[in-house]
């Protein structure tokens, strides 16, 4: 009897951390090193450091704008990111996100009607959040509501987003 609760909560954990991942491999608590290199080998790089975001652009993938790491500066792990995929794919594009969104957090998915976003909650605080921004862009969060001042954007691309 023992056995078999080991097995089921190994089984539970391994679901769980799985859960954890997202797109572009990136981890919630990897090390930046680590979803450095996972960007590097995707063809991105790092463009722009702002608090607590590190900004990826690619040259080579015209599907997504950005990227942005949002770093617990105390550890210098992921504590989420975000992706912004281009408002000029096409939807075909932006269903294979979805889709894939789908495959990889699975069908529990909850849709914010207030807000107009898709949300799959996976733990207590962690949830992927998927919605249509103004500008027509179709955009991923990965979010950790126990690091809520670590989303916040810094003064400097609040403005930036003011004057636009």
């Amino acid at each position: 009897m023992k056995k078999i609760l080991l097995i089921a909560l190994l089984a539970v954990t391994a679901a769980m951390l799985s859960a954890q991942s997202g797109l572009f491999g990136i981890s919630y608590d990897d090390d930046l090193n680590t979803a450095d290199s996972l960007m590097s080998q995707q063809g991105f790089v790092a463009g722009e450091v702002e608090g607590n975001m590190v900004k990826y652009y690619s040259d080579y993938n015209k599907l997504v704008d950005s990227v942005v790491l949002f770093v617990d500066p105390s550890t210098e792990a992921v504590a989420g990111w975000f992706v912004m995929y281009s408002k000029e794919n096409t939807k075909e594009q932006d269903d294979y996100v979805i889709t894939r969104l789908h495959d990889l957090h699975g069908e529990g998915v909850q849709y914010d009607a207030e807000r107009e976003q898709f949300i799959w909650p996976l733990t207590d605080t962690r949830m992927v959040q998927l919605q249509y921004v103004g500008s027509g862009n179709l955009c991923v969060l990965y979010y950790d509501s126990a690091y809520p001042t670590i989303f916040e954007l810094p003064l400097s691309s609040q403005r930036k987003n003011t004057s636009q």
